[in-house]
């Protein structure tokens, strides 16, 4: 009797399943088929541990690709599964994945569902029928398991896991169907206040992740682990938006994938829920501002002309302007020096003193500029600040807010309306895709002029063009979300304008450089004048302001230097 060599494949999609010895079961179930048959006798096994058939595709997936390579090479006569979704559950290229096995003489046999054959159309039907409708239940599951967790963060409820740093969990006397124990999640009062203080250096003080973890480990602040701080951590917490009161799920890659999703890919509560916001909904977004302007390549897109708020890189310097003031000879950026200078005194003794100043980086790197190398600290920021000081008075005797939100819907059309034919351009491929799946069936019962594979390049077009379309509108979505955070953060500084002036005498001076980041937009020095762009565009309340008697007031000012 000549006998089959048989290679094994057991697939679980999640790393739970995993734990829960599914495998051990395939593996058992697939060995004791084997024993019924006399002529069979097993080669060799593979094994997928959290793998999703329905999202990753074949191409993506190694053990798979490994099992081909191996059937190439004459290793096995027969591939064993314990049910046929185990090779994979996509309708678009599973069917041809089976196909090519027997093509290369290779038997696809399942425990539950025996051999499948080509041996004609029918055979081609059965076999694609098989796996649309195992993607069909993959789909199912997964629409029930996405609707069950968005009813439930639309009405405020958790979707378990661990509670994040600064809450804590109760036990309720409720369990689930499977009888845990279930939990209410709830702010924790000492973790809270370290929250706080962590948003509070960053949009008060303009601290970031790396210099925010150092000052909580100085402070001897332990992390709930009772280790030290990270920068992962903190960068993290920034982008949940829990602390504002808003669950998200969905924050992970499918289980097995691995990482973090974007967190534009989160699922994310449209209803707040007060009983979890630790932080004020602006301070939330200010955070989230100040990281986007200081990498604005992470957030958007290259092909994206976004030019939104521009907080200082960094706030260590003890020169204010650092981040906003330019060289105007050059153009150069400035940046900290100090002034040292060395008298001698009568009894031969030598003095050196030393002042901060700012240097014209070209010009003290040797590059052709006409300007000066240093220019005076007092005499830079005293200048700068009597020009915001006056600046303030006379803004302070407007309300900008109906000119603002009129601004503000104007300035937004050309997003609103791209999302709008992206949509429509979306929901019209997601239509040809449909179309393109039920000429796959014709053309595997020699109803189509197309074959299966001129279909399966296609739909893969297809999908790819869905994704990007996809894409293009989570991008134009980031640069609304940016245009609504600056339209708020008009709205919040004005009125802030009367205590401004007093918050800022009696501020730190990383705290003055985010006050000052917050108005003024660039400074540009040279020999003999300064001149200060405001970042508050008055330019485009001009015609309302000037319909309504109210002074006109420039956005942009130039001083002579005395």
């Amino acid at each position: 009797m000549e006998h089959k060599r048989v290679a094994c494949l057991y697939r679980v999609s999640t790393l739970m399943q995993t734990e829960e010895n599914d495998i051990p079961m395939q593996r058992n179930a697939c060995i004791q088929f084997i024993s019924t048959k006399p002529d069979w006798y097993f080669e060799c096994e593979y094994l997928e541990k959290g793998v999703s058939g329905y999202k990753k595709s074949a191409a993506d997936r190694d053990v798979l690709q490994n099992i081909k390579s191996d059937a190439l090479k004459n290793r096995f006569d027969i591939l064993l599964v314990f049910m046929f979704d185990r090779l994979g559950r996509r309708e678009d290229e599973t069917p041809f994945v089976v196909q090519w096995f027997v093509s290369k003489g290779v038997e696809v046999w399942s425990v539950n569902e025996g051999q499948q054959k080509f041996e004609g159309q029918a055979d081609r039907l059965i076999n694609y029928i098989r796996y649309w409708q195992s993607q069909g239940e993959s789909e199912k599951t997964g629409i029930r398991v996405r609707e069950k967790h968005t009813q439930m963060i639309k009405e405020g409820k958790r979707t378990g896991g661990v509670a994040p740093y600064g809450y804590k969990l109760i036990p309720t006397n409720e369990t689930n169907h499977k009888g845990v124990l279930l939990h209410n999640m709830v702010i924790d009062d000492e973790e809270s206040k370290v929250v706080k203080l962590i948003f509070r250096l960053a949009t008060e003080q303009g601290f970031g992740g790396y210099r925010i973890a150092k000052e909580l480990n100085n402070r001897g602040i332990p992390s709930r682990k009772g280790g030290q701080w990270g920068l992962a951590v903190v960068n993290y917490m920034f982008r949940n938006p829990i602390y504002k009161g808003y669950i998200a799920y969905s924050k992970t890659h499918y289980k097995g994938e691995g990482g973090r999703r974007n967190p534009d890919e989160w699922l994310v509560s449209t209803v707040k829920n007060p009983d979890w916001a630790i932080i004020e909904e602006s301070v939330w977004d200010k955070a989230k501002e100040i990281r986007t302007s200081r990498t604005p390549k992470k957030f958007l897109t290259e092909n994206i002309d976004y030019k939104g708020k521009h907080y200082p890189n960094q706030t260590k310097s003890n020169l204010l302007l650092i981040g906003m003031i330019h060289c105007g000879e050059c153009g150069s950026s400035m940046s900290t020096a100090e002034s040292v200078s060395t008298w001698k005194l009568k009894n031969g003794e030598t003095h050196k003193s030393s002042k901060p100043v700012y240097k014209c980086n070209s010009k003290c790197e040797g590059m052709t500029c006409s300007g000066k190398h240093f220019y005076d600290k007092e005499l830079i920021e005293n200048t700068v600040l009597k020009q915001v000081y006056l600046y303030l008075n006379e803004l302070g005797e407007m309300d900008l807010t109906d000119k603002n939100k009129l601004r503000h819907i104007n300035d937004t059309k050309t997003e609103q309306s791209e999302i709008a034919s992206a949509e429509k351009k979306i929901q019209s491929l997601k239509d040809k895709y449909k179309i393109l799946k039920d000429e796959v069936v014709k053309s595997l019962c020699g109803e189509s002029k197309f074959t299966p594979e001129l279909l399966q390049n296609i739909l893969s077009e297809t999908a790819t063009s869905i994704l990007n379309k996809e894409k293009k509108v989570s991008e134009i979505k980031k640069i609304l979300e940016a245009k609504e955070i600056e339209y708020n953060n008009m709205n919040e500084f004005q009125k802030k304008i009367p205590t401004w002036k007093k918050e800022f005498d009696n501020a730190k001076t990383e705290a003055k450089k985010m006050m000052l980041a917050e108005l003024i937009d660039d400074v540009v020095v040279k020999k003999d004048s300064i001149q200060i762009k405001f970042r508050i565009d008055i330019n485009s309340f001009t015609k309302a302001i000037r319909d309504s008697g109210a002074k006109i007031i420039e956005q942009s000012t130039t001083v002579k230097l005395s």
